[in-house]
C-alpha cells in the first residue's frame, strides 16, 4: 500500500512509519518541521516539507492518491492549548478537517487519526471505556474532540474508512523532552543533566504509560482490520508520577532530586482507559511492561548525551 504518514518527523509518528516500512508499504512522510526533526524520518520512506494547513498539501493529497492515511500531525502541549487556544485548534481541527476532506475526495481506502483519552476529561470511570462521558478541561481535549466528531460525520455520511485511536500516555525512544508533556521523557533528560525536574502537584496523579512500539502496533493493527469508529488504545496499569520518578533513578542508578511546583491546569488527577474494545476487534495487545520500557527508553537516552 501507498501510506502517507503526517508528523512522521515526531516521536510516535516517526515509529508508526519504521512499522509500515517493515511490512513492505511505501510510505510518505509529510512534516512541516515545527515539532519533528529530520533525523526521526526512517530510511526508505520519502520525505516532503508541508504545512498540513496549507492549500499545497491537500493538492499533495489529491495528486498522490494514497491508499491510507496515518494523522499524526498535531498541537500536543496542553498548556499552550490553554495559552493559545486558536492556534490548538487551527492545527487540531481545521487541519484535521482538510485532511478528511482531501483523503474523501481523493478515495483513500483508509484514515487512521491519532486522538487522546484527554477527550475524556476528568475520569470517573476507571478504567474507562469508549462509553465513558466526553467532558475535556483544556482546549487541547475540545480540538481533539471536534477532529473525532468531524472524522465520525465523514466514516458515516460519506462512508469514508476511519479508525480513531485514543492514545494514553506514551513513552519511548525520540520522545521529545524539551515539551510540556511526555513526564518520562522530560525527567530522564533533565536527570541526565544533573538538573532537578519538577512534579507539578503532589505527584500522586496516576497514568497508564504505553510504549511506543506498542502504538506501532495498534496503528498496524489498525490498517491491516480497517476497524471503524473510536478505540481507547491504552496500558494495562497504571503508575503515579512518584513511582515513575522511583523507576526512572532505578533505571539510571541515580539518586537525583525532585521538586514540586503548582498543578498544571486542565490536568485530570487520574486516567486510565481500557482496550478491550479494540482486543476484540484486532487482537492488540500492550506487550512492553512499564519497567523494561523504561529501561529501554533510558538507555536511549543515555546513549544521545
Amino acid at each position: 500500500m501507498k501510506i502517507l504518514v503526517t508528523g512522521g518527523a515526531g516521536f510516535i509518528a516517526s515509529h508508526v512509519a519504521d512499522t509500515y516500512l517493515q511490512d513492505e508499504h511505501e510510505v510518505v512522510i509529510v512534516d512541516n518541521l515545527s515539532m519533528g526533526k529530520l533525523e526521526n524520518i526512517p530510511a526508505g520512506s520519502r520525505f516532503v516539507n508541508l504545512d498540513i494547513n496549507s492549500d499545497e498539501f491537500v493538492q499533495f493529497v489529491l495528486d498522490e492518491r494514497f491508499d491510507a492515511i496515518n494523522h499524526h500531525a498535531a498541537h500536543m502541549e496542553l498548556r499552550v492549548s490553554v495559552d493559545k487556544p486558536v492556534h490548538d485548534a487551527a492545527v487540531n481541527i481545521i487541519g484535521s478537517l482538510r485532511l478528511l476532506e482531501a483523503a474523501r475526495k481523493s478515495d483513500v481506502q483508509h484514515v487512521i487519526l491519532a486522538s487522546s483519552t484527554a477527550v475524556l476529561g476528568e475520569f470517573v470511570q476507571i478504567p474507562a471505556t469508549e462509553d465513558h462521558p466526553v467532558r475535556p478541561i483544556a482546549p487541547y481535549g475540545v480540538s481533539k474532540r471536534a477532529m473525532e466528531l468531524y472524522a465520525e460525520y465523514e466514516r458515516i455520511v460519506h462512508g469514508l474508512s476511519v479508525s480513531i485511536l485514543r492514545y494514553s500516555n506514551v513513552y519511548g525512544p525520540r520522545q521529545n523532552p524539551n515539551g510540556e508533556s511526555g513526564v518520562i521523557a522530560i525527567f530522564l533528560e533533565k536527570f541526565l543533566q544533573g538538573a532537578i525536574p519538577t512534579i507539578h502537584g503532589d505527584g500522586n496523579q496516576e497514568r497508564d504509560y504505553l510504549h511506543v512500539n506498542d502504538i506501532a502496533c495498534a496503528n498496524r493493527a489498525a490498517l491491516m482490520t480497517k476497524a471503524q469508529g473510536i478505540f481507547h488504545v491504552c496500558g494495562d496499569s497504571s503508575a503515579s508520577v512518584n513511582e515513575i520518578v522511583e523507576l526512572l533513578r532505578s533505571a539510571l542508578g541515580t539518586d537525583l532530586q525532585v521538586k514540586h511546583g503548582p498543578a498544571k491546569a486542565g490536568d485530570p488527577a487520574r486516567t486510565r482507559g481500557s482496550h478491550a474494545a479494540f482486543t476484540e476487534l484486532t487482537n492488540w495487545r500492550p506487550r512492553t511492561l512499564l519497567n523494561d520500557g523504561i529501561r529501554d527508553t533510558a538507555e536511549w537516552f543515555r546513549a544521545r548525551t
